[in-house]
Protein backbone atom coordinates (compact mmCIF):
# COMPACT_ATOMS: atom_id res chain seq x y z
CA UNK A 1 0.00 0.00 0.00
CA UNK A 2 1.50 3.36 -1.06
CA UNK A 3 -0.71 5.66 0.96
CA UNK A 4 -2.78 5.88 4.11
CA UNK A 5 -4.50 8.69 6.00
CA UNK A 6 -6.61 9.13 9.08
CA UNK A 7 -8.22 11.99 10.99
CA UNK A 8 -9.74 12.25 14.45
CA UNK A 9 -11.47 14.79 16.63
CA UNK A 10 -10.70 15.07 20.34
CA UNK A 11 -12.38 16.57 23.37
CA UNK A 12 -9.12 18.30 24.28
CA UNK A 13 -5.82 18.53 22.39
CA UNK A 14 -3.37 16.06 23.90
CA UNK A 15 -0.15 14.40 22.86
CA UNK A 16 -1.07 10.83 23.81
CA UNK A 17 -4.07 10.54 21.48
CA UNK A 18 -2.15 12.31 18.74
CA UNK A 19 0.66 9.76 18.97
CA UNK A 20 -1.88 6.92 18.87
CA UNK A 21 -3.33 8.36 15.64
CA UNK A 22 0.11 8.53 14.04
CA UNK A 23 0.81 4.91 14.97
CA UNK A 24 -2.55 3.85 13.53
CA UNK A 25 -1.83 5.47 10.15
CA UNK A 26 1.66 3.96 9.94
CA UNK A 27 0.22 0.52 10.63
CA UNK A 28 -2.46 1.02 7.96
CA UNK A 29 0.14 1.93 5.35
CA UNK A 30 2.28 -1.14 6.10
CA UNK A 31 5.33 0.65 4.70
CA UNK A 32 8.80 -0.24 5.86
CA UNK A 33 12.25 0.99 4.93
CA UNK A 34 13.25 -2.48 3.75
CA UNK A 35 10.74 -2.38 0.88
CA UNK A 36 8.33 0.42 0.00
CA UNK A 37 9.40 3.10 2.45
CA UNK A 38 7.54 6.17 3.72
CA UNK A 39 8.78 9.12 1.69
CA UNK A 40 6.43 11.87 2.85
CA UNK A 41 4.23 12.59 5.88
CA UNK A 42 1.58 15.32 5.94
CA UNK A 43 0.65 16.36 9.48
CA UNK A 44 -2.19 18.89 9.75
CA UNK A 45 -4.07 20.07 12.81
CA UNK A 46 -6.69 22.52 13.93
CA UNK A 47 -5.36 25.60 15.79
CA UNK A 48 -6.04 23.84 19.11
CA UNK A 49 -2.85 21.79 18.56
CA UNK A 50 -0.56 24.80 18.04
CA UNK A 51 1.47 24.13 21.19
CA UNK A 52 1.79 20.40 20.44
CA UNK A 53 2.44 20.35 16.70
CA UNK A 54 6.25 20.28 17.02
CA UNK A 55 6.15 17.34 19.45
CA UNK A 56 3.80 15.48 17.12
CA UNK A 57 6.21 16.11 14.23
CA UNK A 58 9.05 14.59 16.26
CA UNK A 59 6.84 11.57 16.91
CA UNK A 60 6.20 11.22 13.19
CA UNK A 61 9.94 11.14 12.54
CA UNK A 62 10.55 8.43 15.14
CA UNK A 63 7.60 6.28 13.99
CA UNK A 64 8.24 6.56 10.23
CA UNK A 65 12.04 7.02 9.95
CA UNK A 66 11.16 9.87 7.60
CA UNK A 67 12.33 13.49 7.91
CA UNK A 68 10.00 14.80 5.21
CA UNK A 69 7.27 15.91 7.60
CA UNK A 70 5.20 18.83 6.25
CA UNK A 71 2.09 20.58 7.52
CA UNK A 72 1.05 22.70 10.46
CA UNK A 73 -2.08 24.27 11.89
CA UNK A 74 -4.92 25.35 9.61
CA UNK A 75 -8.47 26.58 10.11
CA UNK A 76 -10.14 23.33 9.12
CA UNK A 77 -9.63 19.80 7.78
CA UNK A 78 -11.50 17.52 5.41
CA UNK A 79 -11.21 13.75 5.68
CA UNK A 80 -13.52 10.82 5.17
CA UNK A 81 -16.34 13.06 4.00
CA UNK A 82 -16.30 15.14 7.18
CA UNK A 83 -15.18 18.72 7.89
CA UNK A 84 -13.24 19.24 11.11
CA UNK A 85 -12.43 22.56 12.71
CA UNK A 86 -14.78 23.50 15.53
CA UNK A 87 -13.19 21.01 17.93
CA UNK A 88 -9.56 19.88 18.29
CA UNK A 89 -8.74 17.76 15.22
CA UNK A 90 -5.70 16.11 13.71
CA UNK A 91 -5.05 14.54 10.31
CA UNK A 92 -2.07 12.39 9.31
CA UNK A 93 -1.28 11.12 5.81
CA UNK A 94 1.73 8.99 4.86
CA UNK A 95 2.97 8.54 1.30
CA UNK A 96 5.15 5.71 0.00
CA UNK A 97 8.00 5.52 -2.48
CA UNK A 98 5.67 6.01 -5.46
CA UNK A 99 5.14 9.63 -4.35
CA UNK A 100 8.87 10.40 -4.07
CA UNK A 101 9.72 13.11 -6.67
CA UNK A 102 13.16 11.62 -7.28
CA UNK A 103 11.53 8.28 -8.16
CA UNK A 104 8.87 9.50 -10.56
CA UNK A 105 8.52 7.49 -13.75
CA UNK A 106 6.34 7.53 -16.82
CA UNK A 107 5.02 10.22 -19.14
CA UNK A 108 2.05 11.04 -16.90
CA UNK A 109 4.13 11.57 -13.78
CA UNK A 110 4.22 15.15 -12.48
CA UNK A 111 5.50 16.87 -9.35
CA UNK A 112 3.06 19.07 -7.48
CA UNK A 113 4.06 21.39 -4.63
CA UNK A 114 2.11 22.16 -1.49
CA UNK A 115 2.68 25.40 0.39
CA UNK A 116 1.56 27.14 3.56
CA UNK A 117 2.31 30.86 3.74
CA UNK A 118 1.80 33.60 6.30
CA UNK A 119 0.28 36.31 4.08
CA UNK A 120 -0.71 36.84 0.48
CA UNK A 121 2.02 39.50 0.18
CA UNK A 122 4.63 36.87 1.00
CA UNK A 123 3.13 34.51 -1.55
CA UNK A 124 3.47 37.19 -4.20
CA UNK A 125 7.03 38.03 -3.24
CA UNK A 126 8.19 34.44 -3.05
CA UNK A 127 6.75 33.41 -6.40
CA UNK A 128 7.28 36.73 -8.27
CA UNK A 129 3.73 36.71 -9.50
CA UNK A 130 2.39 38.01 -12.77
CA UNK A 131 -1.40 38.12 -12.87
CA UNK A 132 -4.02 38.69 -15.53
CA UNK A 133 -7.47 40.17 -15.08
CA UNK A 134 -9.29 36.89 -14.57
CA UNK A 135 -8.63 34.94 -11.34
CA UNK A 136 -8.79 31.54 -12.99
CA UNK A 137 -10.62 29.12 -15.21
CA UNK A 138 -12.40 25.79 -14.95
CA UNK A 139 -9.21 23.83 -15.49
CA UNK A 140 -5.61 24.72 -14.69
CA UNK A 141 -2.34 22.84 -15.03
CA UNK A 142 -1.13 24.40 -11.79
CA UNK A 143 2.05 22.99 -10.28
CA UNK A 144 1.70 24.64 -6.86
CA UNK A 145 -1.28 24.67 -4.51
CA UNK A 146 -1.17 26.79 -1.40
CA UNK A 147 -3.05 28.15 1.57
CA UNK A 148 -2.61 31.16 3.81
CA UNK A 149 -2.16 29.78 7.29
CA UNK A 150 -2.96 32.67 9.59
CA UNK A 151 -5.94 32.31 11.87
CA UNK A 152 -8.56 34.63 13.33
CA UNK A 153 -7.39 38.22 13.71
CA UNK A 154 -4.40 37.36 11.52
CA UNK A 155 -2.81 35.23 14.23
CA UNK A 156 0.16 33.36 12.80
CA UNK A 157 -0.15 29.61 13.14
CA UNK A 158 2.81 27.20 13.28
CA UNK A 159 3.98 25.52 10.07
CA UNK A 160 6.19 22.47 9.63
CA UNK A 161 8.93 21.68 7.15
CA UNK A 162 11.29 18.70 7.36
CA UNK A 163 9.82 17.77 10.73
CA UNK A 164 10.64 21.09 12.39
CA UNK A 165 8.88 24.35 13.00
CA UNK A 166 9.32 26.51 9.92
CA UNK A 167 10.44 30.06 10.66
CA UNK A 168 10.54 31.09 7.00
CA UNK A 169 7.64 32.97 5.37
CA UNK A 170 6.39 29.77 3.77
CA UNK A 171 6.80 26.01 4.09
CA UNK A 172 6.65 23.66 1.10
CA UNK A 173 6.52 19.98 0.22
CA UNK A 174 6.47 18.07 -3.07
CA UNK A 175 4.62 14.96 -4.21
CA UNK A 176 5.09 12.96 -7.40
CA UNK A 177 1.69 11.98 -8.80
CA UNK A 178 0.19 10.78 -12.05
CA UNK A 179 -2.23 12.75 -14.25
CA UNK A 180 -2.89 15.71 -11.92
CA UNK A 181 -5.90 17.85 -12.86
CA UNK A 182 -6.70 21.04 -10.94
CA UNK A 183 -10.25 22.41 -11.01
CA UNK A 184 -11.05 25.89 -9.72
CA UNK A 185 -14.23 27.30 -8.27
CA UNK A 186 -14.18 31.03 -7.64
CA UNK A 187 -17.73 31.09 -6.28
CA UNK A 188 -18.16 34.55 -7.77
CA UNK A 189 -20.44 36.35 -10.18
CA UNK A 190 -18.97 39.39 -11.95
CA UNK A 191 -21.45 42.16 -12.78
CA UNK A 192 -19.52 43.92 -15.57
CA UNK A 193 -16.28 43.96 -17.49
CA UNK A 194 -13.28 45.88 -16.14
CA UNK A 195 -13.94 49.62 -15.53
CA UNK A 196 -11.76 52.61 -14.61
CA UNK A 197 -12.06 54.72 -11.45
CA UNK A 198 -12.60 58.38 -12.34
CA UNK A 199 -13.39 59.87 -8.92
CA UNK A 200 -13.01 58.76 -5.30
CA UNK A 201 -12.80 60.36 -1.87
CA UNK A 202 -11.25 58.37 0.95
CA UNK A 203 -13.27 55.19 1.42
CA UNK A 204 -16.00 56.41 -0.94
CA UNK A 205 -16.00 55.39 -4.59
CA UNK A 206 -17.89 58.15 -6.42
CA UNK A 207 -17.58 57.71 -10.18
CA UNK A 208 -16.44 54.97 -12.54
CA UNK A 209 -16.03 55.56 -16.27
CA UNK A 210 -17.50 59.04 -15.72
CA UNK A 211 -20.83 57.93 -14.21
CA UNK A 212 -21.96 56.97 -10.71
CA UNK A 213 -20.05 54.00 -9.32
CA UNK A 214 -23.13 51.89 -8.64
CA UNK A 215 -24.50 52.40 -12.15
CA UNK A 216 -21.19 51.74 -13.89
CA UNK A 217 -20.46 48.59 -11.89
CA UNK A 218 -23.93 47.11 -12.25
CA UNK A 219 -24.67 47.20 -8.51
CA UNK A 220 -27.85 45.71 -7.10
CA UNK A 221 -30.31 47.96 -5.27
CA UNK A 222 -29.25 50.27 -2.44
CA UNK A 223 -28.10 48.27 0.59
CA UNK A 224 -26.80 49.45 3.96
CA UNK A 225 -25.10 46.11 4.56
CA UNK A 226 -24.48 44.35 1.23
CA UNK A 227 -23.82 40.66 1.54
CA UNK A 228 -20.93 39.11 -0.35
CA UNK A 229 -20.06 42.13 -2.54
CA UNK A 230 -16.37 42.74 -3.17
CA UNK A 231 -14.40 44.91 -5.53
CA UNK A 232 -11.62 43.42 -7.65
CA UNK A 233 -8.77 45.94 -8.04
CA UNK A 234 -6.38 45.05 -10.87
CA UNK A 235 -2.84 46.38 -10.76
CA UNK A 236 0.06 45.76 -13.13
CA UNK A 237 1.35 42.56 -11.52
CA UNK A 238 -1.31 41.52 -9.04
CA UNK A 239 -4.88 41.93 -7.90
CA UNK A 240 -6.50 42.79 -4.59
CA UNK A 241 -10.01 42.49 -3.25
CA UNK A 242 -11.92 45.09 -1.23
CA UNK A 243 -15.24 44.30 0.51
CA UNK A 244 -18.11 46.74 -0.03
CA UNK A 245 -19.51 48.21 3.19
CA UNK A 246 -22.58 50.00 1.83
CA UNK A 247 -24.35 51.21 -1.32
CA UNK A 248 -26.01 54.63 -1.31
CA UNK A 249 -28.99 56.09 -3.18
CA UNK A 250 -26.78 58.59 -5.06
CA UNK A 251 -24.74 55.74 -6.54
CA UNK A 252 -21.67 56.06 -4.31
CA UNK A 253 -20.11 53.04 -2.64
CA UNK A 254 -18.40 52.85 0.74
CA UNK A 255 -15.44 50.46 0.77
CA UNK A 256 -13.22 48.88 3.42
CA UNK A 257 -10.13 50.38 1.74
CA UNK A 258 -9.65 53.29 -0.69
CA UNK A 259 -9.15 53.07 -4.44
CA UNK A 260 -7.35 55.65 -6.58
CA UNK A 261 -8.26 57.45 -9.77
CA UNK A 262 -7.17 55.47 -12.82
CA UNK A 263 -7.26 52.05 -11.16
CA UNK A 264 -8.95 49.17 -12.99
CA UNK A 265 -11.81 47.62 -11.02
CA UNK A 266 -14.70 45.19 -11.30
CA UNK A 267 -17.49 44.27 -8.90
CA UNK A 268 -18.23 40.69 -7.92
CA UNK A 269 -20.73 38.94 -5.68
CA UNK A 270 -20.27 35.70 -3.82
CA UNK A 271 -22.54 32.95 -5.13
CA UNK A 272 -23.54 30.20 -2.68
CA UNK A 273 -23.51 26.63 -3.95
CA UNK A 274 -21.43 27.65 -6.96
CA UNK A 275 -20.08 24.13 -7.49
CA UNK A 276 -23.54 22.87 -8.48
CA UNK A 277 -23.30 24.72 -11.79
CA UNK A 278 -19.53 24.56 -12.19
CA UNK A 279 -19.49 20.79 -11.93
CA UNK A 280 -21.44 20.59 -15.19
CA UNK A 281 -18.41 22.10 -16.93
CA UNK A 282 -16.01 19.92 -14.94
CA UNK A 283 -17.57 16.57 -15.83
CA UNK A 284 -16.37 16.31 -19.45
CA UNK A 285 -12.91 17.58 -18.45
CA UNK A 286 -12.59 14.90 -15.78
CA UNK A 287 -13.94 12.12 -18.00
CA UNK A 288 -11.51 12.98 -20.80
CA UNK A 289 -8.51 13.44 -18.52
CA UNK A 290 -8.93 10.15 -16.65
CA UNK A 291 -10.29 8.08 -19.52
CA UNK A 292 -13.74 7.63 -18.01
CA UNK A 293 -12.40 6.17 -14.76
CA UNK A 294 -12.68 7.89 -11.38
CA UNK A 295 -9.43 9.43 -10.10
CA UNK A 296 -7.99 7.59 -7.11
CA UNK A 297 -7.11 10.60 -4.97
CA UNK A 298 -7.88 14.26 -4.52
CA UNK A 299 -6.57 17.22 -2.58
CA UNK A 300 -9.05 20.01 -1.83
CA UNK A 301 -7.78 23.41 -0.72
CA UNK A 302 -10.33 26.11 0.04
CA UNK A 303 -11.12 29.23 1.97
CA UNK A 304 -13.33 28.36 4.90
CA UNK A 305 -16.27 30.35 3.47
CA UNK A 306 -16.86 27.42 1.15
CA UNK A 307 -17.43 24.97 3.99
CA UNK A 308 -20.13 24.30 6.55
CA UNK A 309 -17.90 25.99 9.14
CA UNK A 310 -19.05 29.35 7.82
CA UNK A 311 -22.38 28.94 6.00
CA UNK A 312 -25.07 26.43 6.83
CA UNK A 313 -26.80 26.87 3.48
CA UNK A 314 -23.67 26.14 1.46
CA UNK A 315 -22.85 22.59 0.53
CA UNK A 316 -20.09 23.05 -2.05
CA UNK A 317 -17.79 20.62 -0.27
CA UNK A 318 -20.63 18.12 0.20
CA UNK A 319 -21.41 18.38 -3.52
CA UNK A 320 -17.81 17.58 -4.43
CA UNK A 321 -17.72 14.56 -2.10
CA UNK A 322 -21.01 13.34 -3.54
CA UNK A 323 -19.64 13.73 -7.07
CA UNK A 324 -16.52 11.66 -6.34
CA UNK A 325 -17.71 8.68 -4.26
CA UNK A 326 -14.78 6.51 -5.36
CA UNK A 327 -12.06 9.13 -4.83
CA UNK A 328 -10.12 9.46 -1.58
CA UNK A 329 -10.23 13.23 -0.92
CA UNK A 330 -8.44 15.05 1.87
CA UNK A 331 -8.57 18.79 2.29
CA UNK A 332 -7.57 21.85 4.25
CA UNK A 333 -9.33 25.16 4.84
CA UNK A 334 -7.77 28.51 5.65
CA UNK A 335 -8.07 32.25 5.29
CA UNK A 336 -7.52 32.03 1.55
CA UNK A 337 -6.02 29.70 -0.97
CA UNK A 338 -4.17 30.14 -4.24
CA UNK A 339 -2.46 28.12 -6.86
CA UNK A 340 0.62 28.74 -8.97
CA UNK A 341 1.60 27.97 -12.54
CA UNK A 342 5.34 28.42 -12.94
CA UNK A 343 5.79 32.13 -12.05
CA UNK A 344 2.10 32.94 -12.08
CA UNK A 345 0.02 33.08 -8.91
CA UNK A 346 -3.75 33.38 -8.75
CA UNK A 347 -4.62 35.29 -5.58
CA UNK A 348 -8.35 34.90 -4.97
CA UNK A 349 -10.76 36.93 -2.87
CA UNK A 350 -9.91 35.95 0.68
CA UNK A 351 -11.73 32.91 2.05
CA UNK A 352 -13.68 32.26 -1.11
CA UNK A 353 -11.77 30.13 -3.61
CA UNK A 354 -11.99 26.36 -3.84
CA UNK A 355 -9.40 24.33 -5.77
CA UNK A 356 -9.57 20.58 -6.24
CA UNK A 357 -6.51 18.69 -7.49
CA UNK A 358 -7.38 15.19 -8.69
CA UNK A 359 -4.69 12.60 -9.47
CA UNK A 360 -3.64 8.98 -9.43
CA UNK A 361 -0.62 7.50 -7.66
CA UNK A 362 2.33 6.55 -9.82
CA UNK A 363 2.29 2.89 -10.76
Amino acid sequence: MNYASEAAVFETPNLEEGVALIEKVVEQARLRRSSDFISRVVLLASPHFASLIESLAHTCISKTNCLNIWGGCVSGLLHGGKVYGQKPALMVAVFGEAFEPAKQKGAGSKTISLCLAETDHLVMEQLRAGLGNEPGSDCSQADTLGLLSYGANYLSMPRLEFGRLCHQPHSTASLSVSQPLTLNSEGLEFFTEVKTVTESNGLFLLKVDGVSAALALGCPEEQTKPIGLRLQVIDKDRESWIPVLSLHADGTMCLVAPVAKGQQIRLARRTPNAVHEEFKAWQPLIATHFGGRPPAMGLLIAGFERSEMCHDIDDDVAQILKSFPDTDIIGIFGQANWLGLQEKVLAPPRNNRLSLCLFNPNS
